[in-house]
């Protein structure tokens, strides 16, 4: 979810929440103190919805022991000398006791009984007979000093003496029913405030700061320079993605610098080899001239061979520098090119003439074939193809073990794919659709294999990898920079072609790139039908 949508949901939990629990623990609180008043003090249900007692309290205080005191009035009206005998009136009076009421008879304004002495004494003088009616007179008098409600009912007995009996309540234990209801319903309130907060704080804990957090700890990492850690993603969101990207990041800065490690590595180690082969050759050189110097060499003959020897040395050493200005140029991607349009056939066979002379002093028999159409044409720097073939020639020289080598160089074309028909592109003005054919890119594929010591498999994928070699040992003791053939990819890449290796150890090395052919675009004119 993203950061909007989990904004949007938090002020859903801070609002609706709070207001359907408040709204569910208000009903809850309320419904059970008017449960509470109604049956405590017997209060008839029928006239109030859910908790309307407690919205009116004008109601409740009429309400109070209505039914009761109706019921006594009932008795008063129709056998008034009931409530002469104690019996009955202490019967009505000990019912009316967990109901904090209690009732007081008269009789010819004088006392007759009294339910409660102690709270009849804090009630000032009651309301004098007035008339009689039949039914409740729903005479009510409220003490508000002492929080007694007053029923009275005037009747008369046989003896038409005048009687008044009082339903009197103590109001005092009402007011906690309000003071609890109030007290629950904050308690309820703070107790969802508490809820609702926590719900929010996991729950962002755990979808930003838990994050956030990770985010933090692999910044840590990173800047002390560990970059095996990874960071681990668990959201989808917007700090997802930013973890994402700094994941990528870290990945890229981990090949980065396992790169540069590398590259510093195996540019001591090149370094350290082309110290070698410049400090044979050398030597070498120091050595033949103090022998012309000191008149080691005194014919002719032998201060000749001296000579050559210099000669070759210093070619020897010329060729390991230019490797090493080519190398730079790779590196600033600054290598030069001059593209011209170049006769496959004539080109290679150029070639060939040229490196047939150095094969044969190396004893390695050289097989060419071209299976190109004649006139086959490719776009392509000549001085850096001839580079191509000396490099991967020279690699077949320099590692030869058959006393009878034999370099093999062959050349056919690559079968391009099937193409799809061509499209309309525009109609002129004559009528004429103009369709411009969709032509593949056609190859050519130079095959250059010998019959050497070969590469294992293992180490096959590798051979085009800057300073790269199979055989460290071995290799050591042939010379060169192992730049060669990543010289070599280098050069067919920025050509527009591909370039891999096959090889069985043992059996050779075959080395294939391709060359794209110069395909003149040509422009097919068809006749519109006209209907």
């Amino acid at each position: 979810m993203k950061i909007r949508g989990r904004l949007i949901v938090a002020f859903l939990i801070m609002t609706v929440f709070p207001l359907c629990a408040g709204a569910a623990s208000f009903h809850a609180t309320l419904q059970n103190q008017t449960d509470t008043i109604i049956d405590y003090y017997g209060v008839s249900p029928k006239d109030y919805k859910n908790y309307g007692i407690l919205l009116n309290p004008v109601k409740i205080l009429y309400n109070i022991t209505l039914k009761d005191f109706t019921a006594i009035a009932n008795v008063a009206d129709n056998i008034p000398s009931e409530l002469l005998n104690y019996n009955v009136l202490d019967s009505i009076s000990s019912a009316f006791v967990k109901k904090d009421s209690f009732i007081v008879v008269k009789k010819d304004g004088r006392d007759y009984y009294i339910g409660d002495e102690t709270c009849y004494k804090s009630i000032p003088d009651l309301p004098p007979f007035s008339r009689h009616k039949i039914g409740n007179n729903n005479n009510i008098t409220l003490n508000a000093d002492n929080s007694f409600l007053i029923r009275e009912k005037d009747f008369y007995y046989a003896d038409n003496t005048e009687g008044q009996i009082f339903l009197i309540t103590n109001l005092s234990k009402l007011l906690p029913y309000w003071k609890n209801s109030l007290r629950d319903l904050m308690l309820c309130f703070l107790l969802i405030i508490v809820i609702t907060g926590t719900m929010l704080i996991v729950w962002l804990y755990h979808s930003i700061v838990k994050p956030l957090n990770i985010l933090h700890i692999a910044t840590m990492q990173i800047g002390a320079g560990n970059l095996d850690s990874p960071v681990r993603v668990t959201t989808s969101d917007e700090i997802g993605e930013l973890c994402r990207d700094f994941e990528e990041m870290r990945i890229r800065l981990k090949s980065i610098l396992e790169e540069r490690i590398q590259y510093e590595q195996d540019t001591r180690d090149m370094m350290s080899s082309i110290s070698h082969d410049l400090k044979t050759p050398l030597t070498a050189i120091k050595g033949y001239a103090e022998g012309l110097i000191d008149g080691v060499a005194k014919t002719p003959d032998k201060q000749e061979q001296y000579l050559k020897t210099i000669v070759t040395k210093a070619v020897d050493m010329t060729y390991l520098v230019d490797e090493l200005s080519l190398f730079a140029k790779i590196e600033q991607n600054a290598l030069p090119y001059n593209f011209t349009t170049i006769d496959i056939g004539k080109y290679f066979d150029d070639c060939i003439e040229d490196m047939e002379f150095d094969l044969e002093a190396h004893k390695i028999k050289i097989v060419y074939e071209n299976h190109t159409a004649p006139d086959t044409l490719i776009t392509a720097d000549p001085e850096q193809l001839k580079r191509v073939i000396n490099n991967i020639s020279g690699n077949s020289i320099k590692y030869m073990d058959k006393k009878e080598g034999i370099l093999k160089i062959s050349i056919q074309d690559v079968i391009p794919l099937p193409v799809s028909p061509p499209l309309y592109r525009q109609i002129n003005e004559d009528g004429t659709d103009v369709i411009p054919p969709k032509v593949q890119e056609e190859f050519i594929r130079v095959e250059v294999s010998d019959n050497g010591p070969g590469i294992d498999k293992r180490d096959l994928p590798f051979i085009f990898d800057r300073f790269y070699r199979a055989d460290a040992s071995r290799n050591s003791s042939k010379g060169g920079s192992g730049l060669g053939l990543a010289i070599v990819q280098k050069i067919i890449s920025d050509h527009g072609g591909k370039i891999w290796a096959a090889s069985t150890l043992g059996d050779g090395l075959s080395i294939y790139f391709t060359l794209k052919k110069k395909v003149q675009n040509k422009t097919i004119i068809i006749k519109k039908q006209v209907d």
